[in-house]
């Protein structure tokens, strides 16, 4: 069963209200699929925004991985995404990981 990773790390001031992440998605061996976002905890559609990349991302990540698998809905992944981008929140900028099976 395939298995997607995500390596998650908070950037920049630590205690602005502006969020910062790098986030990295994996499958495998595959060259892993990187991306940036930024957004303010009071603004929803900043943080839809930065959730819809992150799906996009993944995406890319799987199809490059497993052309054959079609792989989570957006949901699942927009709710992976937002689950390890939060456990990162209050790391300090510690990377942390999570990995969903598909």
């Amino acid at each position: 069963m395939p298995e997607l990773s995500c390596t998650v790390r908070r950037i920049g001031d630590q205690d602005s209200r502006t969020e910062e992440y790098e986030i990295a998605y994996t499958v495998g061996r595959a060259t892993p699929r990187g991306l940036r976002i930024k957004y303010q905890a009071a603004r929803a559609y900043e943080i839809s925004a930065a959730l819809d990349a992150a799906v996009e991302v993944a995406r890319e990540a799987i199809a490059e991985a497993e052309s054959d698998q079609k792989g989570p809905t957006d949901e699942a992944l927009s709710k992976f995404s937002w689950r390890t981008i939060q456990s990162a929140k209050y790391e300090r900028g510690e990377p942390r990981s999570a990995s969903l099976d598909f």
